[in-house]
């Protein structure tokens, strides 16, 4: 996007301020600049040369979540993730050290053979008891937080599956950290689909959605990723489905991204796995499990702000025999995950994270349920560090549990 597209956008803003009670750093902090009225007009003196990239103004664009719950709200329907994409660019162009962190998780987790070795060994240390080591021996330090961030890991690599007579054929995107940390929700994913009659591809030659570098001004490096995927991926898949729903929320905007009929196409294939399953038909013939049992949904923003579909998940739990399903309050507040978030802003992360915690201690819930893994590691890590037994699972991995 080039400077002068980037004002258009900007322009589009009235300045209404029915944005401001949805954006959670604003309710954080009370404060216009990190509003998204206030990071808009930051966006526009930069665009226009008329403010300098200061390091005030870096902190007030760098401190949005990018959780576009103003955008979901905004009258003037501005588009507010593009633009805070295409600021953080300009930035970088002007700033190119801001991109040394990430770019260095980028080299990790868009190298297919770093990324598995980074697996085997993080599920290696999981297994002998080291992550649990590191979690009491650092426990209030930055490294016993990133310790504690890592969910019970299963051994990695996830394979493709064939059904007798296929109903359909669906492609799994297994993503880039949820190959790493969620490796029992694809291999889930891929049950499931085949007990429900479809064909599973999982591509070997897929990258990562791109998110990470599209969020944090590598433009170039998402395009390559982008087109990657839509290489990988066989044009006569009936559905592609993620796991993850910010991935899944990066694959639904290649047609914006890339600007060709293939990638439309692609994004129009696009679905995480509970948008595909909760209102398809499901074999009549499935025995189930349904001794009683109470999950609390958290849902990501992702999934309500970019994928437009907030109750996917619970329309999916509801279906299986036993389970009561309620809502984690405060489900339209962001737990402050978002990408690499909780990495690189851990004290506004925690902040907007501690009113999750309370609410799924409150619900007295056997385990939470959230359909992205940045928000699953995020919140599980909370309740780990304060030594609490609820666990946080994937809506797949219930249904797959569930499953006789």
């Amino acid at each position: 996007m080039t400077p002068d597209t980037l004002l258009q956008d900007t322009d589009l803003c009235v300045k209404c301020g029915l944005c401001l009670p949805h954006c959670p750093t604003y309710g954080l902090a009370g404060n216009e600049a990190v509003s998204p009225r206030g990071r808009i007009a930051l966006m526009q003196g930069l665009a226009s040369g008329e403010l300098l990239m200061t390091p005030a103004a870096e902190h007030n664009l760098d401190t949005c979540l990018g959780c576009r719950a103003c955008e979901a709200v905004c009258p003037a329907q501005v588009p507010y993730g593009r633009m805070i994409d295409a600021t953080r660019t300009h930035m970088a162009g002007h700033k190119p050290a801001r991109l040394r962190m990430h770019r260095a998780m980028g080299a990790v987790l868009t190298r297919k053979p770093l990324r598995n070795t980074l697996a085997w060994l993080l599920w290696l240390g999981s297994a002998v008891g080291l992550v649990r080591l590191g979690r009491g021996l650092f426990g209030g330090t930055q490294l016993g937080r990133l310790a504690s961030l890592l969910p019970p890991l299963t051994r990695p690599g996830v394979r493709a599956a064939s059904a007798g007579t296929p109903r359909g054929r669906v492609g799994l995107f297994t993503g880039c950290v949820s190959s790493v940390t969620e490796t029992q929700a694809l291999r889930d994913t891929v049950d499931v689909l085949k007990r429900f009659g479809y064909s599973v591809d999982v591509p070997t030659k897929q990258a990562c959605c791109g998110a990470l570098a599209s969020h944090n001004g590598m433009p170039q490096q998402a395009d390559t990723l982008a087109q990657a995927n839509l290489a990988a991926f066989d044009t006569d898949l009936d559905a592609i489905v993620g796991t993850a729903s910010g991935c899944t929320a990066n694959l639904v905007e290649y047609g914006e991204q890339l600007g060709s009929e293939p990638a439309r196409a692609f994004a129009r294939r696009a679905q995480n796995i509970e948008q595909f399953l909760a209102d398809a038909d499901w074999p009549a013939d499935l025995r189930w499990d349904d001794s009683p049992m109470t999950v609390a949904v958290h849902t990501p923003c992702s999934l309500r702000n970019v994928l437009g579909d907030a109750r996917a998940s619970i329309r999916l739990l509801q279906r299986l025999p036993g389970v009561t399903v309620i809502e984690l309050d405060g489900n339209t507040r962001c737990c402050g995950a978002a990408g690499s978030y909780f990495v690189t802003q851990p004290k506004t992360a925690d902040a907007l994270l501690q009113p999750k915690l309370d609410a799924a201690l409150a619900s007295k819930a056997d385990v939470i349920a959230s359909s992205n893994v940045g928000c699953a590691m995020h919140i599980g890590g909370g309740l780990r560090r304060l030594a609490e037994s609820t666990g946080v699972v994937h809506p797949i991995s219930l249904l797959a549990q569930r499953l006789q």
